[in-house]
């Protein structure tokens, strides 16, 4: 049933409109996954479930499949309020006065009491969570990753409860400029996963087919990769996800240079970037633009590992990798203007 995707349909309902940073398409995605392939052999996950609005999604298409009968979303998130993003948000949308490091776990719960019935909620830092050995996962929505151990946890906690052939990841910052660790990942594991829905507004499905080997998912979360290999990552997932993705990645791969060597190195990328895209209207690629006018590689290592100085410093084997990369680029634009070429390093 998942091949027929029925978030697609016209007349495609999201089961709830509940306050949050989800677009239409990921609630629509949410809630059509769960009312209508979702078989109830496994349990149906939120990473990151923020003010409840994804949350309400997947509660929505519990409560109306008749194969989910006794089955809960298990919504997992801090609820503390830990970024400026989220204060502003909860203070702007729910006219609640709250400061940083406050929990706004009372908002989760009255945003969701619709839905209460089908939720438990997993209160605190998920690095410090457990999932029980004996319980499969069926449908894991991924909003919790927005730093390398939190990502990391993500891959050695829930991926070895998936099932081959029947259980379903969405990652909703995979097109989020600041995660571009995200795609590298999904690369490396791709061997294992077909993609399943490569554009819902930030999201992107993916369906395992084969069980993944732990010590490989130790390799992922230790996210150990050079610089050549994560533009190579990159620039693969390109060409696997085609028009609109591909244009958000290529601001992926700017932050990823920005991280790695700056922010001059950073703007000559974006620059390049945008002479490429033909996606001016894209509401994606205008958030994606935005986040970059801001960019900071100080602020996105310390956010990646917990320090700036955590980061190690480039090689000069990245160093003479990201020189190469440029002189192509600049070579096949001048040849074939907006044309990406297909160097992988």
């Amino acid at each position: 049933m998942v091949d027929a995707k029925p978030w697609l349909d016209p007349n495609a309902q999201a089961g709830s409109y509940a306050l949050g940073l989800l677009g239409l398409e990921e609630r629509k995605l949410l809630y059509q996954l769960v009312r209508y392939t979702y078989t109830g052999e496994g349990a149906v996950v939120d990473l990151g479930s923020f003010c409840g609005a994804s949350t309400c999604c997947l509660a929505a298409g519990l409560r109306d499949n008749p194969r989910a009968v006794g089955r809960h979303v298990d919504a997992y998130d801090s609820f503390i309020a830990s970024e400026p993003y989220l204060v502003g948000f909860i203070r702007e949308q729910f006219g609640e006065s709250i400061e940083m490091g406050q929990s706004f776990a009372a908002t989760f719960r009255r945003a969701t009491a619709e839905f209460a019935d089908f939720i438990d909620v997993h209160a605190g830092d998920l690095l410090e969570q457990s999932w029980p050995p004996d319980k499969p996962i069926e449908v894991l929505f991924v909003d919790v990753a927005k730093t390398l151990a939190l990502s990391g946890k993500v891959l050695t906690e829930f991926f070895p409860h998936l099932t081959p052939g029947r259980s379903i990841v969405i990652h909703q910052d995979f097109y989020h400029p600041t995660a571009f660790y995200l795609p590298v990942v999904m690369d490396f594991l791709m061997d294992h996963f077909t993609i399943i829905e490569a554009c819902r507004d930030w999201s992107v499905v993916f369906r395992l087919e084969k069980r993944i080997p732990q010590e490989k998912l130790q390799i992922a979360s230790q996210y150990k990769f050079s610089f050549a290999q994560q533009q190579a990552a990159l620039r693969r997932m390109m060409r696997r996800v085609g028009i609109p993705g591909s244009d958000y990645l290529r601001l992926s791969e700017c932050a990823a240079i920005g991280t790695h060597f700056g922010e001059q190195q950073f703007r000559s990328a974006l620059s390049a970037a945008i002479r490429r895209s033909r996606l001016e209207t894209d509401h994606v690629w205008s958030d994606g633009l935005a986040w970059c006018n801001d960019f900071k590689a100080s602020r996105i290592r310390a956010r990646l590992y917990g320090a700036a100085s955590s980061m190690p410093p480039p090689t000069s084997a990245d160093k003479a990798h990201l020189r190469l990369s440029a002189i192509l680029s600049d070579v096949a634009e001048r040849i074939m203007p907006g044309v990406r070429p297909r160097f992988t390093g």
